[in-house]
């Protein structure tokens, strides 16, 4: 079948000539099919039955361009390929946390997957001031399984190289390279400033040397360090949600890195949510001078504690990994025979500078999130101008902090601290 971009119409007709989506399904003359994709990059479709919804699915089609453009930015539609891949793999390594892919077809660059219909992007759910009580645990455990079991640290150095080679993705390491590490440190046709946003803020980044460096910098671990198989755009709209459940979707940007870049993105997007949190429970009525059980405090006390929790979660959890496939093979990645007090060592010399890495992914991040094509939601949709740019200048400032000192960090809560200075700076 040629490829063509699928409308409501033509995909229900598709949906007849595929059997198991056709079993799953029921009656195809009672389907409700909704497009739903609000994203950058593609076409998405929640199909249920109208008779069980609990008969449902997600048909997700990529376009040949970059859908946030338009058809003047091409884009090849086969990262729908290097996404089915990434989804098939990280099911397999974390299965709890990753929908599962119920039918692909590479010539229609289309993936049906599994409906998560009782959850909700985190991104929405942390705006409304939800709390989730296993999301740190669910996401530290699932950038562990998947970061860990991807890596020289687990895979012979064989299987490696061939994963490696599997899972070029270079279109989209391309928009990576470009819209986070280059062009929000410039003063780029692409950026998107907002327009009460002070000029000082963004000389300050601009006419840095020291932070252009850093930035690129970061640009070449990126593009030079393949440590495991990434997610490669994990953020707070790529996970899913509910009081139990967590799910990573959206792996299209998947490719070998480093694996403090997965950890960064997550950490930034966080930490975006904590410094714009002070506007969106005002909103929300939350104002503890008129009612003291409405104060906003506990719900900022309770984001940064994620933030804390993910990074050490994470980090005991890829470590016991590591030391029990060392128990259970009688070797590691160093050799034989090493002693314990090595191991340790380098154990944790390498743990402290994913660290760092995380951090200076972060710090990118955010700028790219404040300047950049891509904007966050947490941010962007605040209609009040001034009080817009006052976060968007806090966001920078923590961004350069992180930027330029990720190596003098030598434990999370130092960041949570300091993301707590910079909610309270002024313009």
């Amino acid at each position: 079948m040629t490829y063509q971009a699928l409308t409501p119409d033509t995909l229900a007709n598709y949906l007849r000539q595929v059997p198991e989506l056709l079993t799953l399904l029921g009656d195809m003359d009672a389907l409700d099919i909704v497009e739903v994709g609000d994203g950058n990059l593609n076409l998405v479709y929640f199909v249920g039955s109208r008779t069980n919804p609990e008969r449902s699915v997600v048909v997700k089609q990529a376009l040949p361009y970059l859908r946030l453009v338009g058809e003047g930015w091409p884009l090849t539609r086969h990262r729908a390929d290097r996404e089915a891949h990434a989804l098939k793999v990280f099911g397999a390594r974390c299965p709890q946390h990753v929908p599962e892919v119920l039918h692909f077809e590479s010539a229609q660059s289309l993936i049906a997957m599994q409906h998560l219909r009782a959850h909700i992007i985190l991104r929405k759910g942390l705006i409304d001031g939800i709390t989730y009580p296993n999301l740190a645990d669910h996401l530290s455990s699932y950038m562990a399984q998947t970061l860990f079991h991807g890596s020289d640290l687990y895979l012979s150095a064989a299987d490696k190289k061939r994963a490696v080679a599997a899972t070029t993705n270079t279109e989209l390491c391309k928009i990576t390279e470009d819209l986070i590490f280059t062009y929000p440190f410039e003063d780029h046709a692409t950026n998107v400033y907002s327009p009460s946003l002070p000029r000082a803020a963004l000389q300050r980044l601009h006419n840095d040397p020291a932070v252009s460096v850093a930035a690129a910098q970061m640009k070449w671990v990126f593009m030079n360090q393949a440590e495991s198989l990434l997610h490669g755009d994990l953020h707070t709209g790529s996970v899913m949600v509910n009081q139990t459940d967590t799910y990573v979707i959206d792996p299209e940007f998947a490719f070998y890195g480093p694996i403090g870049f997965d950890v960064g993105l997550l950490l930034a997007n966080l930490l975006s949510a904590y410094l714009s949190q002070d506007w969106h429970r005002v909103q929300a009525g939350q104002n503890a001078a008129q009612d003291p059980a409405q104060d906003p405090a506990p719900y900022l006390a309770w984001l940064l504690e994620q933030v804390a929790q993910v990074w050490d979660g994470f980090a005991q959890k890829f470590t016991a990994l590591w030391a029990a496939h060392d128990a259970s093979t009688g070797t590691s990645f160093m050799g034989s025979g090493r002693d314990d007090a090595s191991l340790s060592l380098f154990r944790e010399a390498f743990m402290q500078r994913v660290f760092s890495d995380s951090l200076g992914f972060a710090g990118c991040e955010l700028v790219r999130r404040t300047l950049g094509l891509a904007k966050v939601a947490e941010i962007a949709a605040i209609p009040d101008a001034t009080a817009r740019a006052q976060i968007e200048v806090r966001t920078l400032r923590l961004a350069e902090a992180l930027l330029l000192g990720r190596t003098d960090f030598q434990c999370i809560s130092e960041v949570t601290d300091l993301a707590e200075e910079c909610r309270t700076l002024t313009l």
